[in-house]
């Protein structure tokens, strides 16, 4: 237990550094503990918004805790010191599990004193307040035991990313339904519903808290890789020979992509939460309302290509494959776009695909309520902050994302920079909604900047960017 301790002081430690970091979640804490009560005049909101945050900010840390050690070669350091790979595993998930209930509890806290100041009436009784507390220290506790696990079985951070957000978004979309019913029903069906989900909570932290227990010092050591991945990829070999060197980058990315089943898969998850944003506004106000889905297209979409162009880049410096690459004859314009197009492309598919499902769920949700007389479709101004505003962020992100992931040390440097930039991207489309006049006149001037600053980074590649300075990053 003393050796776990350690590793929670030093997992702490590191998280005191990241300033950046920390600066984001005390923002996103005072705007959905503070901002949000006072709009929605309400907590309900605000305790659904932060179990959903607090399910995507836990699951880089998680993606991270053992992963990163072993892509950066630090793992086998720290095995090789009195302390064992368990004691290093139950150490992250100490700091796992008390980062995600102080985050929850912060927010919590901070709605309710919000509540309380601007004279709102409390909607809560004690005991649907002991169901959140107790669901939400057993939903954060399975989040972090199968992702720290999952983190420790896994070869690098982006089959670590993948597997995580299987076991996190899934546990933390059920919690955010929970909170979502809790406040509306009775005692005995709350009750009923809190059995089930502590069941299920308890089944999921005893089956990996059993797989932590019975592995090996030694499986901590072992090299881990997907099997068949050299033949699957010779399986896909296309015998269409690119005659572009964008081409050539293009389809070898497209291919590699094509393997990663896992996130795909969790990409395909995230289009239904704009769907599940528009219920939730449905069954708190009483009517769907499409600007808060989207709001959380354009703030979760971005993320994206953003993860995708930080490990496609920065792996390439992680690796120690940019050398290599950088001495083709591939010019950097090309290679740069290349990788770039295969993030805009599955950002722009998944903006298209939740725009249709938010759509259905919403004609789903009028027909079961018996509210078919209501019309549900984009305005022209949010089709174009929607998909103008969608991609062109989306666009600058990777851009962005790209730069930061070969300037900084790691590609994780360059993640949680872009993290924090995503939330100023959110901030003019709020101010366009409810406070603009025209808001299909601001909505087009807004793409329309963001379209110039794409065009001034892509004009910039090849202009500002050389093989010396990139080679001298790596």
């Amino acid at each position: 237990m003393s050796s776990s301790i350690l590793v929670f002081r030093y997992q702490f430690a590191q998280f005191k550094r990241e300033k950046g970091m920390f600066f984001f979640y005390c923002l996103t804490i005072a705007i959905m503990g503070i901002v949000l009560p006072i709009f929605m005049r309400g907590i309900e909101s605000s305790l659904t918004t932060a179990a959903l945050l607090t399910a995507t900010f836990l699951k880089p840390t998680l993606s991270d805790s053992v992963a990163g050690e072993r892509e950066h070669r630090t793992l086998e350091t720290l095995l090789s010191s009195p302390m064992n790979g368990k004691s290093i595993i139950w150490g992250k998930f100490q700091f796992c599990l008390f980062f995600a209930v102080s985050f929850f509890g912060l927010t919590a806290l901070c709605a309710v004193l919000t509540n309380w100041l601007i004279g709102s009436e409390m909607t809560l009784a004690a005991w649907q307040w002991i169901g959140i507390i107790l669901t939400a220290i057993l939903n954060f506790s399975a989040i972090s035991i199968a992702g720290v696990h999952a983190s420790a079985t896994s070869a690098d951070m982006r089959v670590a990313n993948s597997r995580v957000s299987l076991i996190a978004y899934p546990l933390g979309l059920l919690f955010a339904m929970y909170l979502a019913l809790i406040i509306t029903v009775g005692f005995i069906p709350s009750l009923i519903i809190s059995s089930i989900l502590i069941c299920i909570y308890l089944c999921v932290i005893l089956t990996f808290t059993f797989k932590t227990i019975i592995m090996k010092q030694s499986n901590y050591f072992e090299n881990i890789k997907y099997k068949n991945r050299g033949i699957t990829q010779e399986n896909r070999v296309s015998y269409i020979t690119p005659k572009s060197q964008f081409g050539i980058v293009f389809g070898f990315e497209l291919k590699y992509l094509m393997t990663l089943k896992t996130i795909l898969l969790h990409f395909g998850g995230l289009c239904f939460v704009p769907a599940l944003v528009a219920w939730l506004s449905f069954h708190y106000t009483g009517k769907i309302d499409f600007n808060y889905a989207v709001f959380v297209t354009v703030l979760f979409i971005p993320r994206v290509p953003m993860n995708l162009i930080a490990y496609s880049i920065g792996g390439e410096k992680l690796y120690k494959t940019g050398e290599s690459l950088l001495s083709t004859p591939l010019h950097i314009r090309a290679i740069f776009l290349a990788k770039c197009m295969i993030p805009l492309m599955v950002s722009a598919i998944m903006l298209v695909l939740s725009a249709l499902l938010t759509l259905m769920g919403a004609e789903i949700t009028s027909r079961v309520t018996g509210e078919i007389t209501l019309t549900h479709s984009y305005t022209a101004e949010q089709l174009v902050l929607l998909l103008g505003v969608g991609i062109m962020s989306s666009m600058l992100m990777m851009f962005i994302s790209a730069i930061f992931s070969v300037g900084l040390k790691t590609p994780r440097h360059g993640l949680y920079a872009t993290s924090f930039l995503s939330f100023l991207f959110v901030v003019p489309v709020m101010a366009i909604v409810y406070l603009a006049n025209n808001i299909l006149m601001w909505s087009v001037i807004y793409t329309a900047v963001l379209l110039v600053c794409n065009v001034m980074c892509i004009l910039g590649i090849s202009d500002k960017i050389t093989h010396p300075q990139i080679v001298s990053r790596l």
